[in-house]
């Protein structure tokens, strides 16, 4: 092996040790409670050595972000694929659900960049490899949405969804179902509570799958 394979295996290998720590603080403190100070002590590096790899602590959650949601990409495309074309939809809805309740802490950071935590351009000023995890957790989202596109426009096809409605637009319809269903706001979250149920997240496949056939008006 090459002095410089060597030294670009090695500094990738501190990066992912880097990611490893800010992952595990993030998980067990909050974002919001852990600090640059705390990684490095995390990790047994000092802080100057953190920012040779990453500018600031958001870049980092991009980082653990893009793990979470290489996850969920892959859940998508195993349940999508072993589907029929006319539940690869209700397929795609219980993964999200499935990645809720197996990885609800990487759901959690995943949720931090959909709502715009860090702006509405993610993307704006930053320099590699942040911009890298970035795009590539935008390329990842973007297949999601492809597939579930491509499964709404089958069903029309196969005359088993209404085609009246634009396909993209019932794309939007069922992500933004999905993600309501899964991780609604506080305050409906406190109406379920106030009336004791509890138990949404077990309703869910059921749910959804009621919910955007109706929506679609599936004639399966």
């Amino acid at each position: 092996m090459s002095t410089a394979t060597r030294r670009k295996r090695e500094r990738e290998q501190r990066r992912q040790s880097i990611i490893d720590a800010a992952e595990s603080l993030f998980f067990s403190r909050g974002y919001d409670n852990v600090s640059i100070n705390d990684i490095a002590k995390e990790v047994e590096l000092n802080r100057a050595t953190i920012y040779l790899y990453f500018e600031n602590k958001e870049t980092l959650c991009f980082a653990v972000i893009l793990r979470g949601v290489r996850i969920l990409n892959s859940m998508v495309k195993t349940s999508a694929n072993a589907a029929s074309d006319t539940q690869k939809i209700n397929a795609i809805g219980k993964s999200y659900n499935n990645f809720f309740i197996l990885y609800p802490q990487y759901f959690q950071v995943y949720y931090y960049f959909q709502s715009g935590r860090f702006g509405f351009n993610p993307l704006s000023g930053l320099r590699r490899p942040a911009w890298d995890d970035v795009r590539e957790i935008i390329r990842l989202q973007k297949e999601i949405f492809d597939m579930l596109h491509l499964a709404i426009k089958s069903g029309i096809k196969m005359g088993r969804i209404s085609s009246n409605m634009n396909t993209f637009y019932a794309t939007f319809l069922v992500m933004s179902t999905i993600d309501s269903m899964i991780n609604p706001s506080p305050i409906l979250t406190k109406e379920l509570k106030d009336r004791n149920f509890t138990k949404a997240q077990q309703y869910f496949p059921q749910d959804f799958a009621h919910f955007v056939n109706e929506l679609l008006k599936n004639k399966e």
